[in-house]
C-alpha cells in the first residue's frame, strides 16, 4: 500500500516537472521567435527607409574655378560639419543616419565632381560647401551615366585592413596633391569608356575612439613598465593613433565602377583607380579590395548608393575613417591639379533654389 502511494507520488512529481520543462521550453522558444520577428522587422523597416532615402536622392554638380587656391583643409572641415547630421536618442537604431555621396566621374575628356543627398538635407549640403568654397558653382545635375548598351563593366571596392583607429597616410605626408593621380586614371577614358569614383559618407558613434584610445592607454603603460617593456611601438606611432580619435568618424564606402568596349579595358582602368588609392596605404593602415560575392547586389548598391546592410566579417566594404583621411581622398581641386579635362568654372550661376 505504501509502496503503491510512494510511486503514485514520484509519478506525480514526474509529470510535474515535465509539465514545467515543457512550459519552460516553449517559453524559450516563443522569446527566440519574438527577438527574431522583431530583429527581421527592424530590418525590414531599414530598408524600407534605405529605399526612400535613395529615392528622395538629389544629385549636385560642383564646379571650382580653375585658379582657385583653396586648400585640402577646406574639405577637412567640411566633413567635420556633416557629424551635425548624427541620430541619436534611444531609439535612433530604428532609424537610419543620411548618407552623403562623394563622386568623380570621368568620361572622355571630361572629369566632373559631384555630391548627392537625401533631399531633406541638400540646402544644409550646399551650403556647407559653398561655406568653405565659396568660389565654386553647385547646380542640379542628372544623375551621371556611364554605361551603354555594348559596354562591359568591371566593379571593385576597398576598405581600410587593420582597426578603425589605425590611420591611413594623409594629405600632410603626401609630397604632391593626392587627388592628383584618381584624375590622372579618369582622364585616360577613351570613346565609349567611363568610370566613376564613389565615395559614401554617414556619421558615427565614437565607439572606435574608445578602442583606439584603449589601446594607446594600454601600450603606454606596459611599456612605462620595465619588466614589460619591449620598447617596439614608436611613440609617433601612438600620437597618430592619438590624433585620429581626436577627429570626428564616418563610415565610408568607397566603390568604383568601369565601363568599357571590351572587359580587359573595364579591368586595366579600375586596376589604375585601385593604384591611384595606394597612395593612402601607411605602415599602420592600407586600403584592401574587398570580396564582390554577387556583382548585381553590388550595381544594386552602387546605383542607389546604398550601404550595405551587413558588413560581413568575410566580406567588410565599410571602413571608418575620419575627416582628415576623408579629405585626403576626396577634396574639389584647385590650381596644383594639372590633370587634363576637368570640367573648370568659366561663369557662375545662382544657387540652387
Amino acid at each position: 500500500m505504501d509502496s503503491s502511494l510512494n510511486f503514485s507520488n514520484l509519478q506525480t512529481i514526474g509529470d510535474r516537472l515535465l509539465t514545467v520543462v515543457l512550459a519552460l521550453t516553449a517559453a524559450i522558444v516563443a522569446g527566440v521567435v519574438s527577438v527574431l520577428c522583431l530583429y527581421l522587422l527592424i530590418i525590414y523597416m531599414r530598408l524600407k527607409k534605405r529605399e526612400k532615402m535613395s529615392l528622395e536622392m538629389i544629385t549636385l554638380e560642383v564646379t571650382m574655378p580653375k585658379e582657385n587656391e583653396i586648400k585640402i583643409d577646406a574639405a577637412e572641415q567640411m566633413f567635420a560639419s556633416f557629424t551635425s547630421l548624427k541620430k541619436t536618442g534611444m531609439f535612433s537604431f530604428l532609424d537610419l543616419d543620411d548618407v552623403i555621396a562623394f563622386e568623380i566621374v570621368g568620361k572622355q575628356s571630361d572629369i566632373r565632381f559631384y555630391i548627392s543627398a537625401p533631399s531633406r538635407i541638400i540646402d544644409l549640403v550646399e551650403k556647407t560647401v559653398y561655406s568653405y568654397y565659396p568660389n565654386c558653382d553647385i547646380k542640379k545635375a542628372d544623375e551621371p551615366n556611364i554605361y551603354s548598351e555594348d559596354g562591359k563593366i568591371a566593379m571593385g571596392a576597398l576598405r581600410t585592413k587593420d582597426y578603425p583607429y589605425m590611420p591611413l597616410r594623409l594629405y600632410k605626408e603626401l609630397s604632391t596633391d593626392s587627388l592628383a593621380a584618381a584624375t590622372s586614371a579618369l582622364s585616360k577614358m577613351n570613346d565609349g569608356e567611363g568610370a566613376i569614383v564613389q565615395i559614401l559618407i554617414r556619421p558615427t558613434l565614437g565607439k572606435w575612439k574608445k578602442q583606439g584610445k584603449s589601446y594607446v592607454a594600454a601600450t603606454k603603460k606596459a611599456e612605462a613598465n620595465p619588466e614589460k617593456a619591449t620598447f617596439k611601438t614608436d611613440p609617433k606611432v601612438l600620437e597618430k593613433i592619438d590624433e585620429k580619435c581626436s577627429r570626428a568618424g564616418f563610415e565610408t564606402a568607397i566603390r568604383f565602377v568601369v565601363s568599357a568596349k571590351n572587359k580587359d579595358m573595364a579591368k586595366l582602368h579600375l586596376r589604375n583607380l585601385k593604384t591611384a588609392f595606394s597612395q593612402f596605404n601607411s605602415d599602420l593602415n592600407s586600403l584592401t579590395g574587398v570580396k564582390n560575392l554577387f556583382s548585381g547586389g553590388f550595381m544594386l548598391n552602387f546605383i542607389y548608393k546604398f550601404f550595405p546592410v551587413f558588413n560581413l566579417p568575410f566580406a567588410k566594404s565599410i571602413s571608418i575613417l575620419s575627416t582628415d583621411e576623408l579629405a585626403t581622398i576626396f577634396h574639389f581641386p584647385n590650381k596644383t591639379i594639372e590633370t587634363p579635362h576637368i570640367k573648370w568654372l568659366k561663369a557662375k550661376t545662382a544657387p540652387v533654389a
